[in-house]
């Protein structure tokens, strides 16, 4: 071999060598499933504790009797969150009031809401654009209105952006199909002493496609979640959420999650 054809081969193999070695993420590194996981949990949760401050706000909105209380009040979050809302309103006997006037005959309130916008915390973004049909129900002993039961459906499609935890360093971008299910979700009166649901149950079940993004390499993932929380939240506005086989607490006034096991 010539000496020119050797040196030639030499630097070859250097380039190669120098040019693998430059970017030694591989695109399978950036799969955490753990972190997957988290974020989903948080996202999920927030989504949830966003639904029942959107109820609350049904129960104004309806001119129901003690409205809800909103608890982004309390002021611990960044949202820009925008809301329409429709109402139809029956009596004990499924005949519509119109008007939902006089509201003493009214049993049942159908609230189709929708809502969209975005929001920011700890680590995470989120723009959401969500669609939620509930019927709210007035539970009477006597002639007085004791509890109100929310039930219904929705559907979300959701951008959640996340950096930090377990996988700092890479951002995952989880574009999120959700149907949403309120379940006797139920609370007592008034509001002011029973801020929280005292029972029922939500559920989320996800569909997603998450990027993993590092500086130099990206890959992709599509997943399948089921979040659910179940309700009565404590004096502080803690709440069981599960995911997967974990058990988390999810805060009902700051929308985080924790505690996962």
């Amino acid at each position: 071999m010539s000496r020119t054809r050797a040196l030639a081969l030499i630097t070859l193999a250097a380039t190669v060598t120098w040019g693998c070695a430059k970017d030694s993420t591989s695109p399978s590194s950036l799969v955490n499933d753990q972190q997957v996981t988290a974020d989903e949990a948080a996202s999920s949760g927030d989504a949830i504790a966003t639904d029942v401050t959107t109820m609350l706000g049904n129960e104004g909105f309806a001119a129901l009797p003690a409205p809800g209380l909103s608890f982004d009040l309390f002021g611990v979050r960044n949202d820009s969150i925008v809301y329409a809302r429709t109402r139809t309103c029956y009596d004990g006997n499924g005949a519509e009031v119109a008007n939902c006037t006089p509201m003493a005959s009214v049993r049942s309130i159908v609230v189709h809401v929708s809502f969209y916008g975005a929001h920011t915390g700890p680590f995470l973004t989120v723009g959401l654009h969500r669609t939620r049909d509930w019927t709210i129900t007035r539970n009477f002993e006597g002639q007085t209105e004791v509890s109100r039961t929310h039930d219904g459906v929705g559907a979300s499609h959701d951008t959640t952006v996340a950096t930090g935890g377990l996988s700092s360093g890479i951002t995952r971008t989880h574009q999120v199909s959700a149907v949403d299910s309120a379940i006797a979700v139920t609370f007592d009166l008034p509001h002011a002493t029973n801020p929280w649901p005292v029972s029922g149950k939500m559920v989320r079940r996800v569909s997603a496609h998450v990027e993993f993004q590092s500086a130099t390499t990206q890959t992709t993932r599509d997943y399948t979640k089921r979040v659910e929380v179940d309700f009565p939240a404590d004096a502080q506005g803690n709440v069981t959420l599960l995911i997967d086989d974990q058990t988390c607490t999810l805060n009902l006034v700051t929308h985080t999650v924790s505690g996962c096991h």
